[in-house]
């Protein structure tokens, strides 16, 4: 049963209720999860893709598949320079920070599984990211299977070239598409993350594309689960909390109001 629903609109001390007792939960678990989504990058200034303004209203989720790629990475790789540029030229935002900071100030066990692909969790300091749609950050051949990072094709990717392995064959960025399977070790860590977890924090996403919508349902049914999302979520009504407000808003003034190194004595 859900214990506050905080919008921009809700009194100021509503608000503060909420944020305190965000604190609290993070102040008592052990372990905590985040599963996020493009609303966490959006607020870096990187687009998402279903919104009206996403990537999919300048063109269609084709381009996206893997049938495509293989037929197209001329096509391919020229439409995604400018995306590919905005990613490398984001940065971590207020709201990866206060993931980050919930590990390294406060001393929690913090694992993020992210749709995101733009690696911006692991530049913000988080050190357990599980990226269940993949990564812009590394590359393969899809000749020879030779793994490259992303020093060695960055240059070509956002010139809209096509990069090319040492043996000739055309790099594929290592996220998913349409047409592949999640990678199994990201979403196998994902799901025993659930399993394990005190505390989840679905931040940035409405929960409408799975698998990743599912993982929420791996958790421990008495373990709280809050949200942070602009809009509703089909799990909303589960959750103890529901924030509908930027997540670089609520999650750092919580995490603020966590002692360094605060006690976990009510997870033991």
């Amino acid at each position: 049963m859900t214990e506050s629903i905080v919008d921009d609109s809700s009194p100021k001390d509503e608000r503060e209720r909420g944020l305190d007792a965000l604190a609290k939960y993070f102040a008592a678990a052990r372990k905590i999860v985040f599963l996020t989504g493009a609303g966490v990058s959006t607020e870096s200034g990187i687009p998402d893709f279903r919104s009206t303004t996403g990537i999919y209203s300048v063109t269609s989720e084709e381009i996206f598949s893997i049938e495509f790629f293989h037929e197209n990475p001329e096509r391919f790789y020229s439409f995604f320079a400018a995306f590919y540029r905005g990613i490398t030229d984001a940065r971590p935002n207020a709201g990866h920070l206060a993931i980050a900071e919930l590990e390294r100030r406060c001393g929690k066990s913090v694992e993020v599984v992210t749709q995101n692909i733009d690696g911006l969790h692991g530049l913000a300091g988080s050190t357990k990211v599980h990226e269940i749609h993949g990564t812009l950050r590394s590359a393969t051949c899809t000749t020879c299977d030779r793994r490259y990072e992303e020093s060695f094709f960055s240059n070509d990717m956002l010139a809209g070239r096509v990069p090319r392995c040492e043996c000739g064959g055309v790099l594929k960025p290592d996220v998913v598409f349409y047409g592949e399977e999640l990678p199994a070790a990201a979403f196998n860590a994902s799901r025993r993350a659930m399993w394990e977890t005190k505390l989840l924090v679905v931040a940035g996403t409405s929960l409408q594309v799975y698998p990743a919508a599912g993982l929420p349902r791996e958790c421990d049914a008495g373990a709280p689960f809050v949200v942070v999302n602009k809009t509703e979520t089909p799990l909303d009504y589960q959750a103890s909390l529901v924030f509908r407000a930027a997540i670089g808003d609520v999650l750092p003034q919580a995490v603020a109001r966590v002692p360094s190194g605060a006690s976990d004595a009510a997870d033991a």
